[in-house]
């Protein structure tokens, strides 16, 4: 938990227009996010403390008043809150170039010859690399949603050098897992859910899937692969959950694909944190969304087959959605 907040303030009068200008641009640069009432929020950090005291006395020195507490309780607005406003703040920053990167690469896959679009290309991932490096130095309290960017930016560069998405050999072969039965724990939530989601759309139409019971011996042989279990064909693996540890293996970076990494990582992270008897921290927007509908779609349901059926029917709605088409 943090253990404080700086608060900051500054008064200027109308005359001082300029001044309140290059204060506003100043504060945004450095990560602050606005709270109320003129307030702006940074986590209690050296660094921040000293850009703040640092423009506290350009305010004054320019003729304004500047204020900068110290604060452990933000008067009701609660830690996971205050996160969220940083999340929410930076997963917008990020959405700007992932948007941009994504539509690029639809313009390249589109005319991959066409010189517009890779003088377009060359130009974006110069400012792109720059930005993110910008962006990640205020991310205070990541969602994912920054590694998403990263991977999509490095497709683009990939495909501008005729590499493509597919470049780097994948550890396994789609050809090779046709047929079998994915088999994990029962009660699947988010990782599960998804990662056979992730199996059915990308790997093999056909897959089936069993779930087994607590202390059921995990069945072998080449007819099955076993995914999200210890000791699992594919499951978590260092940072990696294991819809992310699939698709790394099957070498699966498909824009959808990478959009879902951030926000089944960040529901399953957080999910893993409740049942260590801790808070979340505050899940970003897009992963909270998601995470409502999800646990809606539980409650109603009353077997494992139900609560994969409608997962599925709501991950193709995200993949369609996160999915850009030629000239979006």
């Amino acid at each position: 938990m943090n253990n404080a907040w700086l608060v900051f303030s500054s008064s200027l009068t109308a005359r001082q227009q300029a001044l309140r200008v290059k204060v506003w641009r100043r504060l945004s640069a450095i990560g602050a996010v606005p709270l109320k009432n003129s307030l702006w929020l940074l986590p209690g950090r050296d660094d921040c403390r000293e850009h703040l005291t640092w423009l506290a006395q350009e305010v004054e020195e320019g003729g304004g008043e500047a204020v900068l507490l110290t604060c452990s309780d933000l008067g009701g607005f609660s830690e996971a809150d205050a996160r969220q406003l940083f999340r929410q703040a930076r997963d917008a920053d990020y959405a700007e170039l992932e948007a941009e990167a994504s539509r690029l690469a639809a313009l390249l896959a589109a005319s991959p010859e066409g010189e517009a679009a890779r003088r377009a290309a060359r130009a974006f991932l110069r400012r792109a690399e720059r930005r993110l490096a910008s962006i990640a130095n205020i991310d205070f309290f990541p969602s994912g949603r920054g590694e998403t960017v990263r991977l999509t930016l490095d497709d683009l560069a990939k495909a501008l050098d005729g590499g493509g998405a597919g470049a780097d050999t994948p550890r396994c072969r789609v050809q090779d897992f046709q047929g079998r039965t994915w088999v994990t724990r029962a009660r699947p939530y988010i990782d599960r859910l998804s990662s056979f989601w992730l199996v059915r759309r990308r790997i093999d139409a056909g897959a089936s899937i069993r779930f087994l019971a607590e202390g059921e011996a995990v069945p072998q042989g080449q007819e099955f692969a076993s995914f999200d279990l210890p000791g699992a064909d594919f499951t978590h693996r260092g940072e990696l959950v294991s819809f992310e540890t699939i698709a790394a293996d099957f070498g699966i970076r498909d824009v959808a694909v990478r959009r879902l990494m951030g926000i089944v990582k960040a529901i399953d992270l957080a999910d893993a944190l409740l049942e260590d008897g801790g808070e979340d921290g505050g899940l970003p927007a897009e992963a909270r969304a998601v995470k409502d509908v999800l646990d809606g779609l539980l409650k109603i349901s009353t077997t494992d087959a139900q609560r994969l059926e409608r997962a599925m029917l709501l991950f193709d709605a995200l993949a369609a959605t996160y999915t850009p088409t030629t000239g979006e």
